[in-house]
């Protein structure tokens, strides 16, 4: 197992140094898929699922699709087909004179990225090691975590319970920030129009009208079906099993994205429309809101918040964690949504 651990470092860190030194985008891209696979490997032995599930469903799939559809409209991929095949292109135009400093600010990267790694390696190499049972015996929080995670929260799986009852805060923070970076990408991108990037006619319609092959809009329909229902499967019981709010909410965006790829975005908009998806993230993250504020201020003043653990290992059980998980699963579903839409067509309506 050791040497399985060393090939996937091994594979991660070849994978990260050829993304920033290979000079084919779509090449860079590919590679990149690679190193997010291998790393989805690498916290299933970590033990962390969760993580994994996510890793796969976030960095390989919709960020290499996203990655796809960028070099597509500035036809990255059009020009790198092109030069393989030999035929000359214009130069590009230039933009002006070179600042004098250019070398001087790329120094000064350089340095402050390998000064940056060194500090982490060498905090590193000062860790104990992983498992070993001689390990400074420090870690009240991971043992009250582990040994009374059930009896406080009702929660089956422990990261569920960490994320959603003992350190709700954070994942608040993480939801207010996921919905903070989709407003700021709609307030640059804001036009006269809604909101969008200007593109080609062709492209454009190219995404507007439905795919006309009927094998893949049948295959891909019943697909995403299934993932629909796995994906809501990973959300609900998220406090018994692996998954939850996070990973479901990647699962469910991959199905829209699936079902706008290939049906076109006129019937994506029939049933998830920025409207819609506006009122869905701000409607999950008030009751988020609403349900934490509720136990911080019974928790913080002493009192029982008299909510229901219900009994361990039941669907609806862990008190507030299960309807928190949904909350969460839909803020990061429509946020994967809605900047896909932003890419891929330029505009949303």
């Amino acid at each position: 197992m050791m040497l399985f651990e060393m090939i996937l470092l091994g594979l991660l860190l070849v994978a990260a140094v050829a993304v920033c030194t290979m000079r084919r985008l779509v090449a860079s891209v590919i590679v990149y898929a690679s190193y997010s696979i291998v790393m989805s490997m690498v916290w299933i032995l970590l033990a962390a699922p969760d993580l994994s599930i996510t890793e796969a469903a976030v960095s390989t799939g919709i960020t290499g699709i996203l990655l796809f559809i960028v070099l597509k409209r500035i036809n990255a991929i059009r020009r790198e087909h092109n030069e393989l095949e030999g035929i000359k292109l214009p130069p590009p135009p230039k933009t002006g004179r070179a600042s004098p400093f250019r070398h001087f600010y790329n120094a000064v990267s350089v340095t402050a990225c390998l000064g940056f790694t060194g500090v982490l390696l060498y905090t590193a190499s000062a860790l104990p090691p992983f498992g070993d049972p001689s390990n400074p015996t420090n870690n009240e929080v991971p043992r009250k975590f582990i040994e009374d995670g059930i009896q406080d929260t009702g929660a089956i799986n422990v990261v569920a319970s960490m994320l959603f009852d003992y350190r709700a805060f954070d994942t608040l923070g993480e939801a207010c920030v996921l919905i903070a970076a989709v407003c700021a990408v709609l307030i640059l991108l804001r036009t006269d129009g809604g909101f969008g990037l200007p593109t080609f006619h062709a492209f454009v319609r190219e995404t507007e009208e439905p795919r006309q092959d009927i094998i893949l809009k049948n295959m891909s329909f019943l697909l995403v079906g299934m993932i629909l229902v796995f994906g809501s499967y990973v959300v609900m019981n998220g406090h018994l099993t692996p998954g939850g709010g996070f990973s479901g909410g990647a699962i469910l965006g991959a199905s829209l994205i699936l079902f706008v790829s290939t049906s076109g975005t006129s019937q994506a908009y029939k049933f998830m429309n920025y409207k819609v998806c506006s009122r869905v993230m701000s409607i999950s993250l008030l009751f988020y809101i609403a349900a934490k504020g509720y136990s911080f201020f019974f928790g913080a003043n002493q009192m029982q918040t008299n909510i229901p653990l219900g009994t361990p290992g039941e669907l609806f059980s862990a008190g507030l964690i299960m309807p928190l998980n949904i909350a969460v699963g839909l803020i990061v579903a429509c946020s994967m949504y809605l900047i896909y839409i932003l890419f891929s067509k330029g505009v949303v309506k």
